[in-house]
């Protein structure tokens, strides 16, 4: 516990509300807690080396294990960021160990909820492939109500990320705008935490199970349920929409922190004013994915660089080419103005001109009202079953016949 680099991590749990309930990252391989059931694949970047869906001996419950090399800076940083967040739209670190003993040749892992759902990305391209040669007027949309329910997700998941806001915070966005004017505010109550990497791959879905376990720890459930009940208004029909891979995720106090230096990311999700990267990004990187869901582009709002460009792509991300016509074609005429004019707010150009996290929540749920009053969210809510395999199903709780009863995933 010498190395410098668990230090930022004991000042976060000491400053910044670590959670409790997180287990401590162990030292030693956790191998024979899990059981691997099989390769969910291989990454690039981040805690991203392989990954594989696994089972809890003890408990039958399934977690995905990302495996990673303990000796780089970066990932270890990952794991130390993921087990001191806690927010109903990030996804949740369950377990995690670093081995540096030399017979085990430097090995670590997380243990991360399983998201059977999969991702906003594989959402994307399945309706991108439905819809091909299919005319306008016979297509299949996603609905506003659930573009919606994304939108606020992402905006709840910043306003914690950015400022350590949680959901049932009752101060208005006034209230909010005058504290975090406080230049002590990112030192002495919040670290500003950057996502940097807000794209569909790494918005995930799992089943809301607000009520599951209830018998054996009923405090911590029914607490769970009215968090639910605060932020939905009802018992949540559609998954949850978990933010996830904080491989390029950086933290105010953090010393590698300098937002000038900060290219990085992917170029389809990346904001105009990289390399220079602030709140503002992550707002930009949002309001590019919805954008993008309701015009069903599976391969980003952003265009890549043409075959003849011979600049690097920091220069491409900042030609005006690059982003030509993004905020201009809109969300769509499936979409209610309300949804676009958020969403065109999220894209201005100029980053100051953005809001901040708590105001564009405040911005959508407002939207989300005028749209109701005018019938855009009452449009065909039911999923079809080709985009998770009988999703209706096992959203709310219905098994079909002669599968096996499996334990609930945490």
């Amino acid at each position: 516990m010498a190395d410098s680099r668990w230090a930022d991590n004991d000042r976060f749990k000491k400053e910044y509300g670590f959670p409790s309930d997180r287990r401590e990252i162990a030292t030693k391989d956790l191998e024979e807690k899990y059981l691997k059931i099989r390769p969910l694949g291989v990454g690039v970047g981040g805690l991203n080396e392989s990954i594989f869906l696994v089972r809890n001996k003890e408990t039958g419950r399934r977690y995905v294990q990302k495996e990673f090399d303990p000796r780089s800076k970066q990932l270890v940083r990952e794991l130390l960021l993921l087990q001191a967040l806690d927010h109903p739209n990030i996804i949740r670190y369950i377990d995690g160990f670093i081995d540096k003993t030399f017979w085990n040749h430097h090995r670590a892992s997380v243990y991360l909820q399983y998201c059977s759902f999969k991702s906003l990305q594989d959402m994307l391209e399945k309706y991108h492939k439905h819809n091909q040669n299919i005319p306008e007027h016979h297509r299949k949309y996603i609905s506003e109500q659930f573009i919606w329910h994304i939108f606020r997700s992402l905006a709840l998941a910043l306003q914690y990320l950015h400022f350590g806001v949680q959901p049932d915070d009752k101060r208005s966005p006034q209230e909010l705008d005058q504290l975090v004017k406080d230049p002590q505010y990112c030192r002495d109550v919040w670290p500003i935490i950057l996502h940097r990497d807000i794209k569909p791959d790494n918005i995930l879905f799992r089943k809301s199970q607000p009520v599951t376990g209830f018998v054996t720890e009923p405090q911590r459930f029914l607490k769970i349920f009215q968090r639910q009940k605060k932020i939905y208004g009802v018992f949540p029909q559609y998954p949850r929409v978990l933010l996830a891979d904080f491989g390029l995720a950086l933290a105010y106090n953090d010393e590698d922190w300098n937002v000038n230096r900060s290219f990085i990311g992917t170029l389809d999700w990346m904001p105009p004013e990289l390399p220079e990267a602030f709140v503002h990004s992550d707002v930009w990187a949002v309001g590019a994915v919805i954008l993008a869901l309701c015009r069903q582009m599976p391969k980003g709002v952003v265009k890549p660089p043409p075959a003849d460009w011979t600049q690097d792509a920091e220069a491409w991300s900042k030609h005006p080419d690059s982003r030509k016509g993004i905020r201009d074609h809109g969300v769509g005429k499936y979409y209610s103005p309300e949804l676009n004019n958020v969403v065109h707010e999220c894209l201005r150009f100029n980053p100051r001109n953005r809001p901040l996290a708590f105001k564009l929540l405040a911005m959508i749920n407002d939207g989300e009202k005028e749209a109701e009053k005018k019938g855009f969210l009452h449009r065909d809510e039911h999923f079809p079953r080709w985009l998770w395999g009988g999703a209706e199903d096992r959203l709310h709780g219905r098994r079909r016949t002669g599968r096996r009863k499996e334990k609930p995933d945490e």
